[in-house]
């Protein structure tokens, strides 16, 4: 996202969650905490919107929280050794998974304007891959999305039955499976889709929503010092009956506690739906008190694996599915958005990542002051 596209979001919806508050502090309070942050950060201080720092209930905590396009370009120098293309490629991204012994995603095969191909690129007829998706019995369909989109954009979710294929009880022949990914929910920006099953995820995750894999988001960065620390954590949800837990599609994140993936945070929403923050046992049925992401040390463990594998790549957001059987590794980006991680996780400042800008930034001592 460009900084032009940034303040047009912050001043057309973040904007908008502002002038609906109601518990905002005194204009002279807040143009004072808007002058500080200006002159501490020496940046246009529109984290002030973003995170809600106008709320009565936020005292010096404002200082934890830095403007966003910062932090991101404090990411993209640590990212600046890395082939982009390798991450923006799945297939090349579920490659190197693969070779650093990761479970993943699995591509079963792949399609462009002109031909349906399995994983390795030869050609396959439609009638051959009805019956090869259907001898698998996948027990939850495919999943098709773009071979290097993002943001849950032109994602489908099919199955085979008795030797069609149906997308939400129309059935399909491959013109029409190609005019649909191609055509619609934005598939017109790719060049080619894949494939893939559609993970089963842990029962625990499905009392979120079933439709959606509601992954975990957790954002890691690799120091100077070679070791590979984490940001922040939460959940990703969709929204109901959406196939996807992308916050821009209407989906909620609860941040998670690092130590004990426990809830840290209730469900957000971004402000386009409202900015609200979400009670998750009046939403979803769950005490935030006693549930615990399944196999939580095992997604550390996976994402620190994972991420030591990309290098030199220091600073990457990673989407984490639960299975049956542990973590799988959906995707990870080298420009993975910051905003709502850095929400709940109540400022980035003494973050790993935070830290990494102040120790660049020549108002550092003043900063850290702050922070007291």
């Amino acid at each position: 996202m460009s900084k032009f596209d940034r303040y047009k979001r912050v001043l057309t919806e973040d904007f908008l969650v502002y002038l609906r508050a109601r518990d905002k502090k005194s204009i002279l309070r807040q143009s004072i905490e808007l002058y500080r942050l200006m002159r501490l950060y020496r940046y246009l201080p529109y984290q002030y919107l973003k995170h809600g720092l106008y709320s009565r209930q936020v005292g010096n905590e404002i200082f934890r929280y830095l403007p966003t396009e910062l932090l991101h370009a404090t990411r993209d120098r640590a990212n600046a050794d890395g082939d982009r293309g390798r991450l923006q490629d799945k297939l090349q991204m579920e490659d190197m998974l693969i070779g650093g012994g990761i479970a993943g995603t699995n591509t079963l095969f792949r399609l462009d304007s002109e031909k349906l191909m399995d994983r390795e690129g030869n050609m396959v007829a439609f009638p051959d891959f009805l019956a090869r998706v259907e001898a698998m019995n996948l027990p939850r369909g495919i999943i098709v999305k773009p071979r290097s989109g993002g943001s849950g954009a032109a994602v489908f979710k099919m199955a085979v039955e008795d030797g069609a294929l149906v997308h939400e009880g129309e059935t399909l022949d491959l013109s029409a499976f190609r005019m649909l990914v191609f055509t619609t929910r934005f598939g017109e920006f790719w060049d080619e889709f894949l494939i893939q099953e559609t993970i089963v995820q842990h029962p625990d995750l499905d009392r979120f929503n079933p439709t959606s894999v509601n992954s975990v988001r957790i954002d890691s960065f690799i120091g100077d010092d070679g070791v590979t620390r984490f940001n922040a954590a939460a959940l990703k949800i969709g929204p109901p009956g959406s196939v996807t837990d992308n916050s821009t599609g209407g989906g909620y994140m609860a941040g998670i506690d690092l130590e004990t993936g426990k809830f840290s945070s209730d469900a957000k929403q971004e402000a386009r739906y409202g900015g609200r923050y979400h009670d998750l046992e009046v939403l979803f049925g769950i005490d935030p008190q006693t549930f615990v992401i399944p196999f939580w040390e095992e997604v550390i463990s996976t994402a620190r694996k994972a991420a030591e594998c990309m290098v030199p790549f220091r600073s990457l957001g990673w989407d984490i599915a639960l299975s049956h059987d542990g973590p799988l590794v959906i995707e990870t980006n080298y420009d993975y958005g910051i905003d709502v991680l850095q929400e709940v996780a109540r400022g980035y400042a003494e973050k790993p990542l935070g830290r990494a800008f102040l120790d660049r930034f020549p108002n550092r001592d003043a900063v850290l002051k702050a922070l007291q």
